[in-house]
């Protein structure tokens, strides 16, 4: 009795296709091995990949094992589930007939004890069926892009529904979806972490595919990514899609304002926080750094900023305590006061937008209620059917199942645009709050919010000697200052 191996690959497209997939593969293998008297050792499987390529772990190895356990025969479906591209198969043809391994394909026959010319035939039918399989493929997922839907498979937070293959859509996941949408709003605030993300993601039980906690990389890329505010890209192509959006265009942006201009001290967890950890430099250019000492006589803890002086190991400035250099930054942030016209201005843009805003979200929640309102009807007349004995069983489950969850995603969008009103109403209460009295704002607020504050206004402080002797404004500051829209004012000295 010979002994043999079987090897069964299915690509993406593969499993689409019937008669192709790994199931049926190996059954016709093991079929055909019991009528032709061959021990079948091992099935190799490669699932999911592309026969364009040999560099598939399992092929691989069963190339590398074949040798060492006397293999005789290489049972196969068909050529193009060993190899579509001819200049590949021909070699490892060749090297199958010389260390005298014969290859069965179950649909084109013993390829090895036929000429050169035959297998290399099928080969290269085989690999012009996979370039004609790919250019299909391609058009397919650029008219899907075309369509408004992404190509690809959606992220955490999105489900996809109906149809095959680049058939698919998507639509708002009910469990992960509201998680992500927070996560966003979490970070938006500047009160977490990366860590404190990762740890509060698992415990709303989102976890990765093979069931651990979520990658920082993961993390990242979530809050980098604009399909989450109705963005679609495909081949450097950009377009709003038809999905429903998770989060507002300001909410990312915000997202995107701390995890570009503050890395350095938003994604890391730190022992202590200092205020302003990010704002302070040195004149020999290195960014100061919070530090604590303890004094050994009464162990009080004693909080400090001071040079690096990683790159100017020569820089003779001295260490500033901390309490003092945040009370020069209060003073810069006290001499502030918005222009009465500007303050004008602003009260009414923020009138405008909450009456629009207002308008919007009743439109768009009588649209959902009305959208409700009629899967629910259908819904109904389909109990109606199977009750009356119209319709059967399966049939039923399955589309009841398919409009429950249609009804669920609209509870769940109604639900993220009412949360939409809520959050929006505290910003807007801190903004009129901050541009009445800049100053005392600025004293209730918390270390995180006042950070906030100091950003809008200033990219950096200078300061030399345990002094701040320059402010650096931020380019919207200074565009302010320039036009007049904010003042500078100077303490009057008594007498």
């Amino acid at each position: 009795m010979k002994k043999g191996y079987g090897y069964i690959r299915c690509s993406t497209i593969g499993q689409a296709e019937e008669g192709f997939t790994l199931e049926n593969q190996k059954r016709a293998i093991q079929e055909y091995c019991k009528i032709h008297d061959i021990h079948l050792v091992h099935i190799f499987e490669d699932g999911g990949r592309s026969g364009r390529t040999i560099k598939r772990p399992e092929f691989q190895e069963m190339l590398a094992k074949m040798e060492a356990q006397h293999i005789e025969s290489i049972i196969i479906y068909k050529i193009d589930r060993f190899a579509r591209n001819v200049s590949d198969f021909s070699r490892i043809l060749s090297e199958l007939k010389e260390k005298k391994i014969e290859l069965y394909s179950l649909q084109e026959g013993n390829l090895t004890s036929s000429s050169s010319l035959v297998p290399n035939i099928f080969a290269s039918v085989a690999q012009w069926e996979s370039e004609v399989n790919g250019e299909r493929t391609k058009d397919a997922l650029q008219q899907k892009f075309r369509n408004g839907w992404q190509p690809t498979p959606p992220p955490c937070g999105y489900v996809s529904i109906g149809g095959e293959g680049e058939q698919k859509t998507c639509e708002i996941d009910s469990h992960a979806g509201p998680v992500i949408k927070q996560m966003f709003q979490l970070y938006s605030s500047g009160q977490y972490t990366m860590i404190s993300l990762q740890e509060w993601l698992q415990d709303k039980n989102i976890l990765s595919k093979n069931g651990t906690i979520i990658s920082f990389s993961r993390i990242n890329n979530t809050l980098n990514n604009p399909f989450y505010y109705g963005l679609i890209r495909w081949h450097g192509e950009a377009k709003m899609g038809k999905h429903t959006p998770l989060i507002s265009k300001q909410l990312f942006d915000k997202c995107q304002f701390i995890l570009e201009k503050h890395r350095h001290f938003l994604l890391r967890e730190h022992k202590y926080d200092f205020l302003l950890r990010g704002f302070l430099y040195c004149p020999c250019g290195m960014r100061n750094v919070g530090d604590v000492n303890t004094i050994r006589s009464n162990k009080q803890k004693v909080y400090y900023y001071h040079c690096q002086k990683r790159y100017s190991p020569d820089c003779k400035e001295k260490y500033a305590h901390a309490k003092e250099i945040e009370a020069q930054v209060e003073g810069f942030i006290k001499k502030l006061e918005f222009d009465e016209d500007f303050l004008v201005q602003l009260r009414q843009h923020v009138g405008i937008y909450l009456a629009t805003g207002k308008r919007d979200i009743n439109t768009v929640r009588q649209t959902l209620i009305n959208q409700k309102t009629a899967i629910v009807t259908r819904r109904n007349k389909l109990e109606d059917l199977l009750i009356d004995g119209a319709m059967d069983s399966n049939t039923y489950k399955r589309k009841h199942a398919e409009l429950s969850l249609q009804i669920s995603n609209l509870e769940t969008q109604a639900e993220v645009a009412n949360e939409e009103t809520k959050l929006d109403m505290p910003l807007l209460e801190q903004t009129l709050f901050m541009t009445k009295d800049i100053y005392s704002t600025y004293k209730r607020a918390p270390d995180p919010v006042k950070r906030h504050y100091i950003r809008f206004f200033y990219e950096k402080f200078i300061v030399s000697d345990r002094t701040i002797i320059k402010a650096i404004p931020t380019p919207i500051f200074e565009a302010l200052l320039n036009a007049n829209m904010v003042r500078l004012s100077e303490p009057v000295l008594p007498g």
